[in-house]
């Protein structure tokens, strides 16, 4: 959910070639064009008809005064344009391909009627957006089922636009808003809609995928407005992304496939390779194995009337991460230290302290305690308590380290008593998408038309384990599901009203293995995983209404959008408290060089190479169990009760927007358009339904203030 308040009035003056009306963000487009006769003069009155026999789909209208026609709020599909002129031969063109949120411009140009009565263009029209300054681009049923895309992704087909920058999984997109930059706008300001409705997902605000997962074959076409977009357009400043689900038609049609990824074949992980060859085990890659199948069908229930189209997509992949921990080496896990010293050859301690070879020092669990029972002018350990269980190595750090793997490879860590411990970690996942959508005409003519649409999706992944033998860190489940409804009414062919309400919620779980306060040693990865629970649902009413009305030269549009969303969530997420070696925390920060007890050069011992000294301040503070940092983290509601450490707390989250909007388009000549527009949007801050929150009960502006005056009298 986006937090904080937005109030954002936008107005929008475009002066356009060839241009005319706009489509509004309601999964639907437009067409025009001029009526002229051979002499290039033009004509008025001409009868010019819309009609998709696909669907049994048909509009009429007549050219203006000025030759003009125009069609508004058409859904997506292809048409056949017939244009009928009393003296003229009719004209018929076949294939005009009219795309989501994509204005057309098909301009005719009439033949006086001889032995010709009808003129037949066939082959595809090609349509140009010149009706507005919008920048972006459509594909459709073809691209999307010919392009190439991992897994079936929608997402990476979406992404191929001028003008976007798009990283995916190189960056954590959760929470990193650079994962899909359109025309330099985060990923986080893009607006996603599914049918002319809300598709956002309210939580993590990726660039292109939305709440509800729309598979390829399930979609009919898309277009990204990468710039320039309307009034009509609004929630956020970046790219604005329409999705259409496909209809069915009055011709059964329908797919079924499977694409597959097996492991024939597959190369070994050079890490994994190289781990293996040292434990002398087999050479042999983690799994890759990802499926995806689906059938989808459409197709008529009436003819004419009633169209069905649904189908179910499912996605099983089972293939390992390559993952590399930081564990103690196995001289660490006895207790022994090791660190190369500035200037040393090589040495036995007669005391048992130490050794030296090859310019490394390696420190006997004695040669520790003796530097911990170092006096620096606070006392020792044991004289102000801060070792209970005595000097040196503390015991219950050495019994943790043996739960540790031994090293396998040095690519993390510094290659002493901090090593790397690298493993190909299994991480299946299941996807399940069901969508159903029924479409029907009220009315013979179509003048009313309705829509319903369903969809459910369920989605199951584990991701690595802390170390091998271990649970999964995190167990990721998703049942998102919605319901979309939209009704379109034609009170005239120039005066059309489409109202939309769409029903999303996000059911998000992500449960963890943590359920109470922990110690961490800084530099090593945790003995197991302390993952935090977070359990989500979040659900979103949506109410869209569109209103377009031509009127002489002008097209009037005006719409609202209303978005209820509620935020509720149970987690620990922040109801956990640790505590951390952190050597920085002490007076000095550091050990090394500090002539404080435990440093080396401090008891006699060669001296810790500067290079190395941060690698053996935290090896230290490991083995010797120094939590000298504690991040304590208290909850409690307002009627005074306390959380107990790790249990999950309920927050329920609300925050209302709403946006207004009025458009004009008005045609000054049939190459010259005024497009101006005016958005209002409200985006109220979220709030705690229960008053389960804090709020500051004194002006931060005269806090501010109060501070600054006394700092300007030069007061301290």
């Amino acid at each position: 959910m986006r937090s904080g308040s937005r109030v954002n009035v936008w107005l929008s003056v475009s002066v356009l070639a060839f241009s005319s009306l706009i489509a509004a963000q309601t999964a639907t487009t437009s067409l025009r064009g001029t009526i002229t006769d051979p002499k290039g003069a033009l004509v008025q009155g001409a009868v010019v008809t819309l009609n998709n026999q696909a669907t049994g789909y048909s509009r009429t209208t007549k050219s203006g005064n000025d030759g003009v026609y125009q069609f508004l709020e058409v859904p997506p599909a292809t048409y056949a344009l017939t244009v009928t002129v009393p003296g003229f031969a009719t004209v018929k063109q076949d294939r005009v391909t009219l795309q989501v949120s994509q204005p057309a411009t098909l301009d005719v140009a009439m033949e006086v009627k001889g032995t010709t009565e009808v003129v037949e263009v066939s082959g595809e029209a090609a349509l140009v957006n010149t009706t507005d300054a919008s920048q972006g681009n459509v594909f459709n049923t073809t691209q999307l089922v010919n392009l190439p895309s991992e897994g079936r992704d929608p997402v990476a087909i979406l992404s191929l636009q001028p003008g976007v920058s798009y990283i995916g999984q190189n960056v954590d997109q959760t929470a990193d808003s650079r994962g899909g930059s359109v025309a330099g706008a985060r990923s986080d300001q893009t607006n996603v809609t599914l049918d002319g409705l809300d598709n956002n997902d309210q939580l993590t605000g990726l660039a292109f995928q939305g709440a509800l997962r729309a598979p390829l074959d399930s979609i009919q076409e898309f277009r990204v407005t990468t710039s320039n977009s309307n009034a009509d357009a609004g929630r956020s400043s970046g790219a604005q992304v329409s999705l259409v689900t496909k209809s069915g038609t009055n011709n059964i049609h329908g797919s079924i496939y499977e694409y597959n990824r097996s492991n024939i074949g597959q190369a070994n992980d050079w890490f994994n390779e190289q781990a293996q060859i040292q434990q002398g085990l087999p050479n042999k890659p983690g799994p890759l194995v990802r499926n995806t199948f689906g059938a989808w069908v459409g197709g008529p229930i009436k003819k004419d009337r009633l169209f069905f189209f649904g189908g179910y997509e499912g996605q099983r992949t089972n293939e390992a991460i390559q993952t590399t921990r930081i564990v103690p080496s196995d001289l660490m896990r006895a207790g022994i230290l090791q660190y190369p010293c500035a200037s040393c050859s090589d040495f036995v301690d007669p005391a048992g302290n130490y050794t030296v070879s090859n310019g490394v020092v390696a420190m006997t669990p004695q040669g520790l305690q003796n530097l911990d029972l170092i006096d620096d002018g606070f006392g020792t350990c044991i004289d102000n308590g801060t070792c209970p269980w005595g000097g040196g190595a503390d015991p219950n750090a050495l019994a943790i380290f043996q739960n540790y793997p031994s090293p396998n490879t040095d690519t993390l860590g510094d290659g002493l008593d901090y090593r790397g411990f690298t493993f190909a970690a299994p991480a299946p996942a299941k996807l399940d998408t069901f969508i159903l959508k029924l479409d029907y005409k009220l009315t013979q003519s179509g003048s009313q038309s309705l829509f319903v649409k369903g969809h459910l999706q369920n989605f199951r992944n584990t991701t690595a384990a802390q170390f091998p033998g271990q649970p999964a860190n995190d167990v990721i489940t998703d049942n998102s599901k919605g319901i979309f409804v939209g009704y379109t009414t034609l009170f005239t062919p120039s005066l059309i009203n489409n109202l939309r309400y769409g029903f999303i919620r996000q059911g998000l779980g992500d449960r963890g293995l943590s359920a109470s306060d922990f110690n961490h040693f800084r530099g090593l990865t945790d003995v197991q995983g302390f993952t935090n629970s977070i359990l989500t649902n979040v659900p979103v009413h949506n109410l869209v209404d569109d209103v377009s009305w031509t009127k002489g030269k002008h097209t009037f549009q005006f719409g609202g959008n209303l978005r209820i969303i509620t935020n509720n969530r149970t987690g620990n997420a922040q109801n956990i408290s640790t505590t951390d070696t952190n050597v920085f925390w002490l007076g000095p920060a550091g050990i090394a060089n500090q002539g404080t007890a435990l440093d080396p050069a401090a008891g006699g011992y060669p001296a810790v190479d500067d290079t190395f000294a941060e690698s053996y301040d935290f090896a230290t503070a490991a083995i010797a169990g120094l939590l000298t940092e504690t991040n304590k983290t208290y909850n409690q509601d307002k009627t005074g009760h306390f959380f107990a450490p790790g249990e999950l707390i309920t927050r329920n989250f609300k925050s209302t927007e709403g946006e207004l909007y009025a458009q004009d388009s008005w045609r000054v000549t049939p190459n010259l358009v005024l497009t101006g527009g005016v958005r209002y949007s409200l985006l109220q801050p979220p709030y705690e339904i229960h008053g389960n929150q804090v709020a500051p009960d004194i002006s931060l502006n005269s806090w501010f203030k109060d501070r600054d005056r006394p700092c300007v009298r030069g007061a301290h």
